[in-house]
C-alpha cells in the first residue's frame, strides 16, 4: 500500500492530494513542498465545502510520507482557483530554516570577533528558533567577520562555509545541518535497464576554470604578528582543463594563505561538481532494498553505459513527485563524490605581494 502524504497544519490534517513534489538538496538550507488538489464538478458541492477552511498561510506545518517527515517549517502560499469544470486548491511552504533565507541578521555590534563557525551559526539561528546540528569539525575561529548591510544568515553562513568547505541543508525536522559530503551508502544501486526509468546526464565546462586565484583581503595573523593578507594570493589548479581559463576570487574575509588555498580548492571542487551531474528517475519514493525514504547525502553506485557512469556518486538532491498520468516517481540528483569534499591536502602555490 502507497505511502499516505499528510500535511498537518493549523491543527487539521489534510491528505488527498491529487498533485505532490517535494524537493530537498544536500546544497539548499531549505527543503520545499507543493501539494495540490483538484475536485471536479458533479453537481454537489459538499466535498468542495468540506475543503474549502482555508490554509492560513505562515501556519507552522509538517509534511510526512507515511511515518516520515520530509519537510518542517511553515505554509508559504494557500492558491484556492476554479473554473467552470473543476475547483483547484495548492499549498505551498518551506523548511523552518527558511527564515534564514529569507530575512535579515539584526546584531547589535554587526560584527563576531574569534568565533568558530559553529559559535556564529547558533546566535543567528537563535531569534528565528532554529536549532543548528553540527555533524562535522566547523574548523578554526575566524579573526573577524563582519555583517553586511541587510544580509541574511543564508548569505552570511554561505561565505563563511566556503573557507571552511563546509554544506549547510536540514533534515526533515527544520534545523539548520552543518555537514561535509558522506561516504554513508544508501544499500542500493541504479542500473540501466533495471530501476531506471529515466535519466538525464549534464557534462560540461561552462564553470570549469584551469586555475583559480583566491587574493586575500584584510589583517593575516601568524606567528610574527599581523602582516597584510591583502598580500596572498593562492593559485590552485584543475588539471583537467587544458585550455587557459582563470578565474580570480577577492576572499570574503580575513584569511590566511592556507585559508586562501582551501577556498580556492573548495571553489574548484563545487565547479567539478556543477559541471559532472546526472538525474535519474525511478518509481517510488523508498528504497526497495532497505524500505527507507530516498535521501540525499548518500553514495549510490551507477551502472548507466547510455550516461556513461560506471561509478559511485553522491546524491545532492530529491525530488518525490506524484501526478496522475506519471505515477509515483523519484528523481534523484547525483554528482561526483569528490566534487563535495575538500580535498586531502595538496601543494598549492601561494604569492606575496600580488
Amino acid at each position: 500500500m502507497a505511502d499516505k502524504i499528510v500535511l498537518s497544519a493549523g491543527g487539521n490534517v489534510y491528505e488527498g492530494w491529487t498533485k505532490i513534489r517535494i524537493t530537498r538538496s544536500l546544497e539548499a538550507m531549505a527543503g520545499s513542498f507543493d501539494l495540490e488538489l483538484t475536485h471536479k464538478w458533479d453537481g454537489s458541492d459538499s466535498k468542495y465545502k468540506a475543503f474549502m477552511k482555508p490554509i492560513q498561510q505562515g501556519a507552522p506545518c509538517v509534511v510526512k510520507i507515511g511515518n516520515d517527515k520530509v519537510i518542517t517549517g511553515y505554509v508559504d502560499d494557500w492558491v484556492p482557483s476554479y473554473d467552470d469544470s473543476k475547483v483547484m486548491i495548492s499549498v505551498s511552504g518551506r523548511d523552518k530554516t527558511s527564515d534564514l533565507i529569507d530575512c535579515s541578521i539584526i546584531y547589535p555590534s554587526g560584527q563576531f570577533m574569534n568565533q568558530t563557525f559553529t559559535q556564529i551559526a547558533k546566535t543567528v539561528c537563535q531569534p528565528f528558533s532554529i536549532n543548528v546540528v553540527v555533524e562535522t569539525d566547523a574548523g578554526a575561529a575566524f579573526t573577524k567577520v563582519q555583517i553586511e548591510q541587510g544580509e541574511t544568515p543564508h548569505e552570511l553562513l554561505t561565505r563563511l562555509a566556503r573557507q571552511r568547505g563546509l554544506l549547510l541543508t536540514t533534515n526533515g525536522e527544520g534545523d539548520l545541518v552543518i555537514t561535509r559530503a558522506s561516504t554513508k551508502r544508501a544499500g542500493v544501486s541504479l542500473i540501466l535497464g533495471e530501476n531506471i526509468k529515466a535519466a538525464r546526464g549534464r557534462f560540461s565546462w561552462r564553470e570549469r576554470y584551469s586555475q583559480f586565484k583566491v587574493k586575500g583581503s584584510g589583517i593575516d595573523w601568524n606567528d610574527a604578528g599581523p602582516e597584510v593578507a591583502g598580500g596572498i594570493e593562492a593559485i590552485v589548479r584543475d588539471s583537467e582543463i587544458g585550455r587557459y581559463r582563470p578565474l580570480i576570487i577577492v576572499n570574503d574575509e580575513i584569511t590566511t594563505a592556507d585559508g586562501a588555498s582551501k577556498r580556492g580548492q573548495w571553489e574548484r571542487q563545487r565547479s567539478i561538481g556543477r559541471s559532472n551531474t546526472a538525474e535519474y528517475t525511478v518509481a517510488g519514493w523508498r528504497i526497495p532494498q532497505t524500505g527507507k525514504v530516498w535521501n540525499v547525502n548518500q553514495i549510490v553506485p551507477v551502472q548507466d553505459d547510455i550516461v556513461g557512469l560506471n561509478e559511485d556518486m553522491l546524491i545532492n538532491t530529491i525530488m518525490f513527485s506524484e501526478e496522475e498520468d506519471s505515477g509515483r516517481i523519484a528523481v534523484i540528483g547525483v554528482v561526483r563524490p569528490d566534487a563535495l569534499k575538500m580535498p586531502a591536502q595538496e601543494k598549492i602555490e601561494v604569492v606575496k605581494g600580488w
